[in-house]
C-alpha cells in the first residue's frame, strides 16, 4: 500500500470517526430530553447569555468541568429536573442538589441575572426555588437528598428502589466532574462517592439510609402499596445492576455511614420546601 492511497484511508476513517461521534452525541442528547418532559422544557428557554456566561465563568469555580454543547445539554436538564423534584416535592420539605454540575448553571445565573432566574422558575415550576447552602436548609440533609431522589425519580417514571439512577443524580458521574458526587445503588441504598482529580470514583462510598425503601416509606415518600408493587416488577425480571456505576448501579459492597450536613454526604446546596 503506497503512502496516498494509506493517508486516503486514514482520512475516511477520521472522517467516519467523526461522524459517528456526532451522531451518537445528537441520538443521546435526543434520549436526554425524553427523559423529563417538563424539565426538557424549561431547560430549552434558559436564555443564550447564560449559556455564554457559563461556558466562560463556570470552569474556574468547577475546573474540569466540560463546556461543550453535550455537556451544556446535561447540566441544564439536570438544574431543570432539580427544580422540577422541588415542585413535586415541595409539600414535604426542602431538597437537596445532588449534582455540581447542575449546581455550576444555578450560581453563574444568579450571578447574571437572578430576576430573570426567579422569572424562569416562576414560569416553568410555579414556584421561585432560593439558593441555600446545605446547612441551611431547615431539615436534614440525607432527608433533603431522598425528596430530590423521590421526586426525580418520579418525573422520570423511574422506581424508587432503583437500581436505575434519574439524570440529576447520575450527572456528575456523567461528566467525570473533579470533586463532584458520583452515585450508585449498593445493598438496596443509594451511596455516593467523590470524583477524585482523574474523573473516577473514589473507593469510600457514603450510604444514604434516608433513601433506601425504608427511609422512604418512612418520611412518606413511597407508600407500602408501590413499595410492594416495585419489588414485583424488579422480582419479575426487573433491572439488576449495570455495568456503568455512575448510570445504572453497582452491587459492591462498602460504606462510611453518612452524617447530616456538609459536601461529604453528596450535596453542597439545595432548596425549595415551603
Amino acid at each position: 500500500m503506497n503512502n496516498t492511497t494509506t493517508r486516503t484511508t486514514f482520512s475516511l476513517a477520521s472522517r467516519f470517526g467523526a461522524w459517528w461521534g456526532r451522531r451518537r452525541e445528537v441520538n443521546q442528547g435526543r434520549a436526554l430530553s425524553r427523559r423529563c418532559p417538563p424539565a426538557t422544557v424549561a431547560a430549552a428557554q434558559i436564555p443564550p447569555a447564560v449559556r455564554a456566561a457559563w461556558a466562560h465563568h463556570a470552569p474556574d469555580e468547577f475546573p474540569g468541568l466540560p463546556v461543550g454543547d453535550a455537556a451544556w445539554l446535561r447540566c441544564s436538564l439536570g438544574l431543570a429536573q432539580f427544580f422540577e423534584a422541588c415542585r413535586l416535592q415541595h409539600a414535604q420539605g426542602p431538597c437537596a442538589l445532588p449534582s455540581k454540575a447542575a449546581d455550576s448553571v444555578w450560581h453563574v445565573w444568579l450571578q447574571l441575572d437572578p430576576s430573570g432566574l426567579a422569572d424562569w422558575q416562576q414560569r416553568y415550576f410555579g414556584r421561585v426555588v432560593g439558593h441555600r447552602e446545605a446547612n441551611a436548609l431547615g431539615a436534614p440533609l440525607d432527608e433533603s437528598l431522598a425528596r430530590t431522589w423521590a421526586g426525580a425519580c418520579r418525573s422520570e417514571g423511574l422506581s424508587l428502589i432503583g437500581p436505575r439512577l434519574p439524570l440529576l443524580f447520575a450527572l456528575d458521574g456523567l461528566l467525570r466532574l473533579p470533586t463532584g458526587w458520583a452515585y450508585g445503588h449498593e445493598r438496596g441504598a443509594l451511596v455516593h462517592r467523590q470524583i477524585d482529580g482523574f474523573g473516577q470514583p473514589g473507593s469510600s462510598a457514603v450510604v444514604h439510609a434516608a433513601v433506601a425503601a425504608g427511609g422512604l416509606v418512612a418520611l412518606g415518600l413511597l407508600s407500602e402499596a408501590e413499595l410492594a408493587a416495585m419489588r414485583r416488577r424488579q422480582g419479575d425480571g426487573g433491572s439488576g445492576c449495570g455495568s456503568d456505576w455512575t448510570a445504572d448501579g453497582n452491587c459492591d459492597a462498602g460504606s462510611d455511614g453518612c452524617a447530616d450536613g456538609g459536601s461529604s454526604c453528596g450535596s453542597g446546596c439545595g432548596g425549595g420546601g415551603d
